[in-house]
């Protein structure tokens, strides 16, 4: 057997043989490793760096704080504005709809005769989302027990001279201009009551006014529009199935706990808020405060001070939900809340 021994290469040697197989090498190791603090090295690495290769040519160190603060960030956002003015002077601030905001999504429900029920709690927004939406051209009927049909339709008014005069109600008005209807609270009115807005809601869009037989029967002009909001948990509420099914669109609004935040209601505020959300959802309590509450918090505690603000809430909650208000807002704000009293 033929033992074959081979002497140790030298780094000189080997250093020889590298730049023999491959020319500037060692030249161009030495510019990466110097770059950072001598830019005339960039330079040399960027002679060998083409677009064809791939490889995205380097900025000389001293580009490299200039670049990024001149670095901008596109954000997508829905079309329209964020806020829309409501018509007692008040902002409404737009929010997602799915893939829509809220408001030009209403508009386009009108546009398409697609009629929208709006459900939730009371003080969520509700009320206002409509009126962002459509502004003070609009006709609005707010639903109790107590609401009829001439609240609706219309009915004949005792004149100064003692006579009477038929005065249409803010169905009529609203099917005759054109404009949206906003029945509110519309669960909390009688069915039969409501059922008057079948015909004007279907294909027919027609009401045969038979309280007043010289009225005749008014036709839905273009832009006529109903869009109803509810509380479904309010004792009482009754929806039929022949109103339900005219309503193409339902939602349910909620609180927009980080909007609140945004506008200026505290953080504990929210929080505790949040909380009794998740216990009245589980049926602990039957209250819980609402974006609309929480606005009127923000702006108490600045007149008067945050215990004072705590105590006003616990006040206006129900009062067999007062405990359960009272232990939550406690233990957020480490302190004892208890109910305003005089």
């Amino acid at each position: 057997m033929t033992t074959i021994t081979t002497e140790p290469r030298t780094s000189r040697e080997s250093l020889n043989e590298v730049n023999t197989l491959f020319p500037e090498l060692a030249t161009l190791l030495i510019a990466t490793a110097s770059q950072m603090v001598n830019s005339s090295k960039t330079s040399l690495l960027d002679a060998h760096l083409t677009t064809a290769s791939g490889l995205t040519t380097r900025a000389a160190a001293g580009e490299a704080k200039t670049r990024k603060a001149a670095k901008t960030v596109e954000v997508t956002v829905a079309d329209g504005e964020s806020t829309y003015a409501r018509p007692n002077g008040e902002l409404y601030f737009s929010r997602m709809w799915g893939e829509w905001n809220d408001v030009q999504a209403l508009r386009k429900a009108r546009a398409e005769s697609l009629f929208v029920l709006l459900y939730g709690a009371p003080g969520c927004g509700k009320t206002a989302l409509v009126e962002a939406a459509f502004g003070e051209d609009m006709e609005t009927v707010l639903g109790s027990g107590d609401t009829e049909v001439a609240d609706l339709v219309g009915g004949y008014v005792q004149t100064p001279s003692g006579g009477f005069e038929w005065v249409d109600g803010a169905l009529i008005r609203a099917a005759e201009r054109g404009v949206p209807l906003l029945i509110d609270e519309v669960g909390l009115i009688d069915p039969k009551v409501l059922s008057i807005v079948y015909g004007l809601m279907d294909g027919r869009r027609e009401y045969a006014v038979t309280q007043n037989p010289e009225r005749g029967t008014v036709k839905a002009k273009d832009g006529f529009y109903v869009v109803a909001a509810t509380n479904p948990n309010a004792p009482g509420v009754r929806l039929s199935e022949a109103l339900l099914s005219r309503f193409s669109i339902h939602a349910e609004m909620t609180t927009d706990w980080a909007l609140a935040k945004k506008l200026g209601v505290p953080a504990a505020a929210v929080t505790a808020a949040q909380n009794l959300s998740k216990k009245q959802l589980s049926g602990e309590t039957s209250w819980s405060p609402q974006f609309r509450e929480l606005l009127a918090f923000r702006d108490i505690e600045k007149s008067f001070g945050t215990k004072w603000a705590i105590g006003n809430l616990l006040a206006a909650s129900p009062e067999i939900d007062r405990p359960v208000v009272a232990d939550v807002f406690t233990r957020v704000y480490g302190e004892d809340c208890r109910p305003a009293k005089i």
